[in-house]
């Protein structure tokens, strides 16, 4: 498929789009344009199956990161857990456990909290959210109508190692994090710190270990909205992580927590998180745009200058972060593509086409099979067949 900026220029030199057309509908672009449309992962990433260099041709980018402070050494061995709030939280947690498979270990009547998989971590599932969800740019589009969205994920929390609570507290105190303590219990240890974009970080000594004592059997206060698939989720394999500056947050993260991966193309690299886990972080809407719109336009001599003045930086959330979630790839266990998506479609999880059909999106990159859909809050989901890092 075509992107849509490739989509435009081809317009434009067609006669089908004036000047004035072109840039207005890049203006657009700038805050309106799919993740989607700049490559699910970094093109030319082997884990992804890329051509090399970036969609559009867009130039990889080669140059060294430059790390906010000396690295702390720390890996990261545990997703300790994904923070999730919504406006109904009971419905939530019941439309993951009978989709995925999750297993609930707790329900207090404010929050749920799932196992995601045997080595996935989990997730707290709560309700309160009253105000609209920051902006994501969300992977939902590409001809699908979406829902309004009632959910955002608003942190997330990784286990480390090594793990010595008095160290880990000076480390982070040492390299101006302001950490603030949230142990439970004896034997569960925890910093919470912000992010460059004050997206909520919390570092922990989680281990699958300490965190799945006893079986998850706990039930939920709702029912389930439909018959359970049986699916077992066994991996994250990637979280969408979209943030102003693509550079400065994967610097951050690698020297915090040790996550690796290289740099791409079209303002967005593809790290690895230990062996737990994986993420795209994604530079923002105007900053992915512009950058595609330089490469697409490279050799015509043309519209380089009047493209950036269109292409406006989206407006500050009213919560100060800057940092957002837009979707989490949850690899499955024993995946069939034709089948996910017959079970998609029975149980009616999923979007509306222009022409009126409903069905689960597409979304097949390299070796990444998967659906998107968006879950009972409107959240774009997406479901695939990495259960493991690597291609």
């Amino acid at each position: 498929m075509t992107d849509p900026i490739t989509r435009l220029f081809e317009d434009f030199d067609g006669g089908r789009l004036s000047r004035r057309q072109l840039l207005h509908a890049l203006a657009c672009a700038a805050v309106a344009v799919p993740a989607a449309s700049f490559a699910q992962g970094t093109p030319g990433d082997s884990a992804r199956g890329g051509r090399g260099g970036g969609r559009g041709n867009v130039p990889r980018d080669t140059m060294p990161l430059v790390l906010p402070f000396e690295s702390t050494g720390w890996k990261t061995v545990w997703l300790d857990h994904l923070n999730y709030q919504c406006v109904d939280y009971e419905k939530a947690a019941a439309f993951y456990s009978a989709l995925m498979g999750w297993k609930v270990r707790s329900d207090d009547g404010k929050q749920a909290v799932l196992d995601i998989g045997d080595n996935s971590g989990g997730i707290i599932i709560r309700g309160g959210l009253t105000m609209p969800p920051p902006a994501a740019i969300t992977d939902a589009g590409l001809g699908m109508a979406r829902p309004p969205v009632q959910a955002v994920f608003d942190g997330f929390a990784w286990g480390i190692d090594p793990w010595d609570t008095n160290k880990v507290e000076a480390e982070l105190k040492k390299r101006g994090l302001n950490p603030v303590a949230d142990h439970h219990g004896s034997d569960y240890k925890s910093f919470r710190v912000k992010d460059p974009d004050g997206f909520d970080l919390a570092i922990t000594n989680g281990t699958k270990a300490n965190r799945r004592k006893g079986p998850a059997n706990a039930t939920l206060k709702a029912p389930a909205p439909f018959a359970p698939t049986g699916w077992n989720t066994l991996y994250v394999d990637h979280i969408s992580f979209e943030v102003p500056d693509y550079r400065r947050s994967a610097a951050f993260y690698q020297a915090l927590l040790g996550w690796t991966g290289r740099l791409g193309g079209g303002g967005q690299t593809t790290v690895q998180i230990g062996e737990v886990a994986g993420a795209i972080i994604r530079g923002n809407a105007a900053a992915r745009t512009a950058t595609s719109i330089a490469a697409v336009n490279a050799g015509r001599g043309s519209h380089n200058d009047s493209i950036a003045a269109a292409a406006p930086p989206p407006p500050p959330p009213r919560n100060g972060v800057t940092a957002a979630i837009g979707h989490i790839s949850f690899g499955l266990e024993n995946w069939d593509s034709q089948r996910v998506y017959d079970e998609l479609v029975k149980r009616d999880v999923a979007y509306t086409t222009r022409e009126g059909k409903r069905e689960p999106r597409i979304d097949n990159t390299g070796t990444l099979l998967s659906w998107h859909v968006p879950d009972a809050m409107g959240w774009d989901l997406q479901i695939g067949n990495k259960i493991k890092p690597g291609p």
